[in-house]
C-alpha cells in the first residue's frame, strides 16, 4: 500500500480488531481478569470504607517510610514474606464503552500512520526490512510498558502482550509500502 490515508485506516483497523480479538473474542488476556467467588465481598467492603476510585499498590510503604530510612528498613522488614496487591478501583460500572473505543480507534489509527511513515522512509523498503520494522516497533512498545510493569508486578498475561506486540504489527509490516 502507497497511500497513507489507506494504510492508516486498514492498519488502523487491524490493530483494533485484534485487540477486540486478544482481549474479547479470543480472550488472550484472559489470566489478568480472573473472576474470584469472593468478588462481591471484596467489591462490598471497598464500597463500605468508602475508599476513593483510583489505582493503589496495597503493601506499599507509606510516604514517612519511603523517605525516612529508618522506617524504611522497618518495613522491609515487616512486609518480608507478606501478601501485596495492585487495586484499580472505580466506584461505579458503566456499560458505555463509545469513548474508550473511540480512543482506541484513534491510538491504533495514529501508530498505523507513524509505522506507515517509517516503513516509507525506509531507504530499500523490501518485505524483510518492513517485517522487522513493524514488529521490532511491537516489540519496543511489549517491552517499554507491558514488560516492565511485569518485571515488578507479575501480571499473568504477559505472554498475551507479546503476542499482542507480534502479530499485528507483522499484519502492518506486510501491508506496509513497498518501494518509492
Amino acid at each position: 500500500m502507497k497511500n497513507p490515508i489507506v494504510y492508516t485506516l486498514v492498519g488502523g483497523l487491524v490493530l483494533f480488531v485484534w485487540q477486540f480479538l486478544s482481549f474479547a473474542a479470543i480472550n488472550l488476556h484472559g489470566e489478568a481478569q480472573t473472576y474470584t467467588e469472593k468478588d462481591q465481598q471484596i467489591l462490598e467492603f471497598l464500597d463500605s470504607i468508602e475508599l476513593e476510585p483510583g489505582m493503589y499498590a496495597l503493601g506499599a510503604p507509606s510516604d514517612a517510610e519511603r523517605t525516612d530510612p529508618a522506617l524504611q528498613e522497618a518495613y522491609l522488614e515487616r512486609m518480608e514474606g507478606q501478601p501485596w496487591a495492585q487495586l484499580n478501583y472505580q466506584a461505579a460500572w458503566t456499560n458505555d464503552m463509545t469513548g474508550n473505543l473511540l480512543r482506541s480507534l484513534v491510538m491504533n489509527l495514529l501508530t498505523a500512520f507513524l509505522l506507515f511513515w517509517m516503513m516509507k522512509n525506509l531507504a530499500d523498503p523490501t518485505l524483510a526490512r518492513r517485517l522487522m520494522l513493524a514488529v521490532f516497533v511491537g516489540w519496543a512498545g511489549f517491552m517499554f510498558y507491558p514488560y516492565s510493569n511485569f518485571i515488578w508486578y507479575k501480571k499473568p498475561d504477559i505472554w498475551a502482550h507479546l503476542t499482542d506486540g507480534t502479530i499485528p504489527f507483522a499484519v502492518l509490516g506486510l501491508l506496509g509500502p513497498k518501494g518509492r
